[in-house]
């Protein structure tokens, strides 16, 4: 969940029948299907984690 990778691309924002957007369309629930694909890593909050955690495990 760090990145967005393949399972992101591909089962939930593709093209295919069964992803999640092609279900979410087909529903014909929704006027339109936006969807963004960006992993946890893109979070400022969850990089200054990563570091913070980092550090920790350097410094004992």
């Amino acid at each position: 969940m760090v990145v967005a990778g393949d399972h992101a691309n591909n089962d939930m924002a593709g093209d295919d029948d069964d992803s999640w957007k092609s279900q979410f369309e087909a529903s014909g629930k929704f006027d339109s299907i936006d969807t963004q694909i960006a992993g946890l890593g893109e979070i400022k909050a969850i990089q200054d984690l990563y570091v913070a955690h980092t550090a920790d495990a350097i410094n004992e």
